[in-house]
């Protein structure tokens, strides 16, 4: 008896100490005996569970799927149940795994041994880990750049939605391709270095170029990055992004630069730039003539050198200040190199550089008072200058303000200019660093779109200047805008200027190998007749035959030198093409009058509706040329099986014009034509004549006339022009 008692403090001691919960249950999920591990495990004491339902405890969510797996226990020696929550003692939720034993048939135990462990930690890791994977995937899918990744052999293997929109290869076709059939051959050595980086476990970035299929180059930067399971680079991630509109942008701001250098060294006024350890880098023409020195003997050298008295004095706490804090400062002085002047500086950071720009204001400290120097700038008739209070409202505006921007004195005191003079168009971000600038007391310089009070658009370069008294506290701000819009309209104007002699160009290139294809052909016909002709007996019918196909060849050969020389004098004449007035209804008439020998040879049903007050300011000739072409089209295209309708309509919208040619002719498979459609010597009907230069002449002239054109047809139901002209 005495050894059974041990025995059973032994099993008791075991099972309190026990990393699993021993229970016995019923058929009906009742506790009849809890182990003592539930105390460590879930907080209870065994006699707070023994002869309640374990159902109470368990989450109700899991409650059907328990009930199920226990009624399945009835009939089984041992089952597995799914992991289900278990209330804690504290009201929180432990994930448990437990494994039910049907030991109802013995004596001793009658019931439903339960063997349960707390798997919660593995839960919540199994859950991290499946949260992680899904938001990788996220990111990777839903990335806004180009992302892909590579085996270690260097082909892809997967790449988001936005790879093949950058790469111009669909999905499927990029899957198993290499990255070096995308890289341009100029950049290969760049791309293979980024990879072997890569597999060498080094993440980095690098720039490289594309082409297309189309042979078109895109500019890339790529960021390079191994990716690391265990201690092996299973594969190589990249995230790609298309910055082929920055490297133009670069090249064009190059271009920028130097015409600013240009401006700079004529600028009447003396600028010079410092770096970090006050050598002269930059010094423009002004500059060194005020000081007498040669530019060569003034770079390189420090300023303090020139100037030693100046160390520790305002100018140079002035650009300590402005090289730490990298905020612009501008400040009054005498001039160290000649003391009875006193001179205005302007001191901004420029990357590494300091800049500083000033003028001699000896004059105007003479004549005026600390505002006088404003009344001299309100004086130039670009400059508009406002006074506001430490508020940013408005106290006093020029005559050059009221006059540029149509407000009065009287109607914008105490009012914000930054929202007075704002627009649709107006920089959001401009505007708010304008006002956090002016809540902090800081200068503001930059360039802005504004409005004037009749809604006219208007570009100024802004500069906000705060004023201190002699406590340095502030009391007003000097807002000083200059109109740049001729600036931004010359800038718009070279940019669009770039774009259309690049398309000039390309369209040059592709007539002129068109042409000398055209007349590659005739040519080698007539030498190859023309050889043939030495061998063959005059008196051979075959002479006679040789002879037409050389003057065929020859009527071929100076058809394309003709069209040559007609496209030829278009492009040369543009220039100084002649517009005036013209009413489209009378040139629709006289196109059709001049066609009219051509309509009346077939059925024909001609619809005109156009408005005999519409006119438009363009050149009659080319209008002319137009209308005719495309009438010769529709007829010469025409289905044999029937009338030919051919409808010729024009309509005005506010300063639009649209005219507007269908007819029901073969028409032709759009996605098939593709970019070929304006271009020169291109059909694209088997079976009818023509040489495929109508409506490379309709582009030419419309592109001179600087109208648009719109095409839609299908194969069997006709096409449809659609030309807009600004009236």
């Amino acid at each position: 008896m005495k050894f059974a008692r041990l025995k059973e403090k032994f099993i008791s001691s075991i099972m309190d100490s026990s990393g699993e919960l021993f229970s016995v249950i019923d058929a009906s999920g009742n506790y009849q005996f809890v182990g003592g591990s539930i105390r460590s495990l879930l907080g209870y004491q065994p006699a707070d569970l023994v002869s309640r339902s374990a159902f109470e405890f368990i989450h109700p969510d899991d409650q059907p799927l328990v009930a199920s797996a226990l009624g399945s226990a009835l009939f089984n020696r041992t089952t597995n149940l799914p992991n289900f929550r278990f209330r804690h003692l504290n009201g929180s939720w432990r994930w448990l795994q437990c494994r039910i034993t049907n030991m109802s048939d013995n004596p001793e135990v009658r019931g439903f041994v339960t063997n349960s462990i707390d798997i919660t930690d593995r839960v919540e890791v199994e859950r991290q880990q499946f949260r992680s994977q899904a938001h990788y995937e996220s990111l990777f899918h839903n990335h806004p750049d180009a992302v892909f990744e590579l085996d270690r052999g260097g082909f892809f293997t997967l790449v988001n939605k936005n790879f093949p929109k950058l790469a111009g290869y669909g999905p499927e076709e990029i899957k198993g391709m290499h990255f070096r059939d995308l890289v341009h051959e100029k950049d290969l050595p760049i791309a293979l270095n980024a990879f072997v980086r890569a597999l060498e476990g080094n993440a980095h970035q690098v720039e490289l170029s594309i082409v297309k299929p189309e042979q078109e180059e895109v500019y890339l930067t790529i960021a390079v990055v191994p990716v690391v399971i265990g201690n092996d680079i299973v594969k190589i991630q990249g995230i790609a992004r298309d910055i082929t509109l920055q490297k133009k942008y670069e090249s064009y701001t190059a271009a920028q630069s130097k015409q600013l250098h240009s401006i700079m060294e004529r600028l009447p006024e003396s600028f010079f730039s410092l770096d970090r350890e006050w050598r002269y880098t930059y010094a423009n023409n002004h500059y060194c003539q005020y000081l007498g020195i040669s530019k060569t003997d003034l770079l390189g050298k420090k300023i303090w050198d020139l100037f030693p008295d100046a160390v520790n004095g305002s100018f140079f706490k002035t650009c300590l200040q402005v090289a730490q804090t990298g905020m612009p400062a501008v400040m009054e002085t005498s001039s160290p190199h000649h003391e009875a002047t006193t001179i205005n500086l302007q001191i901004y950071p420029t990357g590494e550089d300091i800049s500083v720009h000033f003028v001699d204001i000896t004059e105007k400290k003479k004549e005026q008072d600390r505002l006088e120097k404003l009344s001299l700038v309100a004086s130039k008739t670009n400059t508009c200058i406002l006074i506001k209070n430490k508020r940013g409202q408005i106290e006093w505006a020029n005559e050059a303000f009221e006059s540029v921007t149509g407000y009065t004195l009287s109607e914008i005191i105490l009012r914000d200019s930054t929202a007075l003079l704002s627009g649709e168009e107006t920089d959001p971000k401009t505007l708010n660093k304008i006002r956090k600038h002016i809540a902090n007391g800081k200068p503001f310089r930059g360039e802005i779109l504004n409005y004037t009070k009749d809604g006219k658009k208007i570009w100024f370069f802004l500069e906000i200047t705060p004023v201190h008294d002699e406590h340095g506290d502030l009391i007003r701000f000097i807002s000083i805008r200059t109109d740049i819009t001729a600036r931004k309209a010359k800038e718009e104007e070279l940019i669009e200027a770039t774009r259309e002699l690049f398309r000039q160009n390309h369209d040059l290139q592709h007539f002129s190998y068109m042409v000398s294809h055209n007349l590659r052909a005739p040519a080698a016909n007539i030498m190859g007749l023309s050889s043939l002709m030495g061998r063959i007996d005059k008196r051979d019918a075959m002479y006679d035959q040789l002879i037409q196909k050389i003057k065929l060849s020859a009527h071929n050969l100076d058809t394309v030198i003709r069209d040559m020389n007609h496209v030829l004098s278009i492009r040369d004449q543009h220039e100084d093409l002649q517009r005036e007035e013209v009413y489209l209804a009378r040139i629709v008439d006289e196109a059709i009058t001049l066609m009219e020998y051509k309509l009346n040879r077939q059925p024909c049903n001609l619809q005109v509706t156009v408005d005999s007050e519409i006119k438009l300011v363009s050149n009659k000739a080319y209008l002319l040329e137009i209308l005719k072409n495309l009438i010769s089209n529709a007829i010469k295209f025409r289905q044999k099986d029937k009338p030919l309708d051919l409808t010729i309509s024009a309509s005005r919208k506010k300063e639009t014009v649209t005219l507007k040619i269908s007819d029901n002719g073969v028409g032709m498979n759009m996605h098939q034509v593709g970019e070929d459609l304006f271009k020169i010597y291109k059909r694209f009907h088997v079976g009818y004549q023509g040489r495929g230069i109508g409506l490379f002449l309709v582009k030419t002239y419309l592109d001179i006339l600087k109208g648009k054109i719109k095409v839609t047809s299908e194969p069997g139901r006709g096409t449809s022009f659609k030309i807009q002209f600004k009236a």
